[in-house]
């Protein structure tokens, strides 16, 4: 979903065997990613980090790493998921995938809620909750 050129890749001396550093990307296709703001400890030191995912399952690969924290997550949405003209990026408390059957054809469906109670779907034919089944949480943010 992100590409990547050899033009933008950046020297790093930093960097570990089998990781690059690149100055920009292209995201090839126009479908919501997500934006988790993390912190990352290797059981001394812990930073803040930031991971760019192209998919929902690699949250539930961030909440099984026990080295992860998650701070926040955030949707980054095209128009046709967020209803709006433009792009946005909304802060998400839960982040849930189901089964949603239509015209006969089963699909996958991603269920985004926000802090104000409102959601948005991963499908435009999808206009609530109860046409959704087999709805498993993936992300929960933590209230503090």
């Amino acid at each position: 979903m992100f590409q990547t050129f050899d033009g933008a890749k950046l020297p790093t001396p930093w960097k570990n065997p089998g990781e690059n550093a690149w100055s920009y990307a292209e995201l090839m296709v126009n479908s919501a990613w997500f934006y988790a703001d993390c912190k990352l400890t290797d059981g001394v030191d812990t930073v803040t980090t930031t991971y760019l995912l192209s998919r929902s399952s690699q949250i539930g690969d961030l909440v099984r790493n026990p080295d992860i924290t998650i701070r926040s997550i955030y949707l980054v949405s095209p128009p046709h998921i967020n209803r709006t003209e433009s792009w946005n990026m909304s802060p998400l408390t839960k982040v849930s995938v189901g089964l949603f059957t239509y015209k006969k054809f089963e699909t996958k469906v991603e269920i985004y809620e926000y802090a104000d109670g409102s959601k948005s779907y991963s499908s435009n034919e999808v206009k609530k909750d109860g046409c959704i089944t087999n709805i498993k949480v993936l992300y929960c943010q933590e209230r503090h």
